[in-house]
């Protein structure tokens, strides 16, 4: 099956702008960093017959490091056919889960375009974690009935199409998504087009704020859209498959409560749209924009979809720099899902955060502190509880109120960054006037829970 083809779409020097980032290498996931490209824009042309994947991705880059080729992150069950650089056809070498392009040197003020073409039956990467809602592996997933899911925290994006896939490295995305008989294509961002094709359904999308690579979501299979206003005006687009189309009424109501807490007090969404897509699996992932969600979790949506929503602000909107810093994301997460649960009476998550620390200590024992976890149990509690009771100390040192102000500023002041433990513990003691170096040594490095 080949893609529709068409004129890829490239925003104007003025838009790319928004893409650029200043790339890192992974302290943990070193394979998976590119530091030496920065992508500011990938155009994803992906057609899937059941099969096979027929892609053809447009990415704008520019040198983020003096180097001769370019490697991008690409499964090597994808077989790349040509590479042309600005329209010149350039040597090409695939090794491993590696795509590396002999561009040559690249100038520092300059942009260039790569158009990678590729085809092959994509397959889940083994996941660096002990959870068992990853056993299924992360990335591109063909459930027993023919749909496609993924999920791909830390990584998975490269089972899909060339990317360098690491936080430090968030673009903007267009897609489109063409497939055969009654599956369509749901990815991030805007759909702004559905159009028939001779075997199919070609859906185009579109992101208009930067996203980190983890953060992308492709699902396929017979989806139907419903969408649901919240009192305060914002449409919540919901992607239901025909057997999950029980489950719309519970998730309206508790995707418009979340929602509207949340601008309440995490402050204005930062994002446009805002939908949520319901697959297999067994997990749920922040995906930005487009939240994705296993049916097991979306038939108890309530606690779980305010956790997943909330990291649009915080993770989403404000990413770590590297895979060290993920606690920056479900620590804020987890704060506030048990805010959440206290406000309206929901059951707390494991008895309530002032019973988390033996589950905490556990935790630590089987895979380190929060700050400085073992690469190859990502994902624990660790990185959960402990910096939401972290957070929560900060609220009882410098009061409700401040607290309050200091939950709506963190993602305010850095909307679009890439940060890490030094940028939140600076901005941390400047906006408090104190100095809380130690408390989050206390709370990060340390092989047991504190008391």
């Amino acid at each position: 099956m080949e893609p529709p083809g068409g004129d890829p779409v490239i925003p104007s020097a003025a838009e790319l702008k928004a893409g650029e980032s200043q790339p890192v290498e992974d302290p943990y996931y070193p394979e998976m960093s590119n530091p030496e490209v920065d992508a500011l824009h990938y155009y994803l042309d992906l057609a899937w017959d059941g099969t096979t994947l027929a892609g053809t991705t447009t990415v704008t880059i520019r040198r983020a490091a003096p180097a001769d080729s370019v490697r991008l992150d690409l499964s090597g069950a994808l077989l790349v056919s040509a590479v042309e650089l600005d329209g010149d056809p350039i040597d090409f070498e695939q090794s491993g889960d590696g795509l590396v392009m002999a561009t040559g040197p690249l100038e520092d003020a300059s942009t260039y375009t790569l158009t990678i073409e590729y085809s092959g039956t994509p397959v889940p990467t083994p996941a660096p974690s002990l959870r068992r809602d990853m056993t299924d592996g992360l990335g591109w997933v063909v459930d027993s009935d023919g749909t496609v899911h993924t999920f791909q925290e830390p990584y998975g994006a490269f089972t899909w199409y060339p990317v360098n896939d690491h936080p430090s490295d968030e673009a903007l995305y267009d897609a489109a998504i063409t497939t055969v008989g009654d599956d369509v294509g749901v990815f991030n961002g805007e759909l702004v087009s559905a159009e028939p094709t001779a075997t199919g359904t070609t859906n185009s999308w579109h992101v208009d704020e930067p996203v980190a690579s983890y953060l992308t979501t492709i699902a396929i299979g017979p989806y139907t859209e419903h969408t649901a206003t919240t009192p305060s005006g914002m449409d919540i687009s919901y992607w239901l498959l025909p057997r999950d189309e029980g489950l719309l009424s519970n998730l309206e109501t508790e995707g418009s409560a979340a929602f509207e807490w949340l601008e309440k007090h995490a402050g204005a969404y930062p994002f446009s749209t805002l939908g949520v897509v319901i697959v297999g699996g067994s997990s749920a992932m922040e995906t930005q924009t487009m939240i994705t969600m296993s049916r097991g979790a979306a038939s108890r949506p309530d606690a779980v979809l305010l956790h997943e929503m909330s990291h649009q602000w915080y993770g989403n909107s404000v990413t770590p720099l590297d895979w060290q810093g993920v606690w920056l994301n479900e620590g804020w997460a987890m704060y506030m899902q048990q805010w959440y649960e206290t406000d309206t009476g929901l059951p707390p998550f494991a008895g309530g955060i002032d019973r988390w620390r033996r589950y905490d200590q556990m935790s630590r024992l089987i895979s380190g502190p929060p700050g400085d976890y073992n690469p190859e149990s990502f994902g624990d509690t660790n990185i959960y509880l402990s910096p939401a009771m972290m957070l929560d100390e900060i609220r009882e040192r410098v009061g409700d109120a401040k607290f309050e102000k200091l939950v709506k500023a963190w993602p305010a002041e850095h909307e679009n960054e890439n940060v890490d433990r030094q940028t939140f513990e600076a901005w941390l003691n400047d906006k408090t006037g104190r100095n809380f170096g130690p408390l989050l040594r206390k709370w990060l490095d340390s092989a047991k829970t504190p008391r």
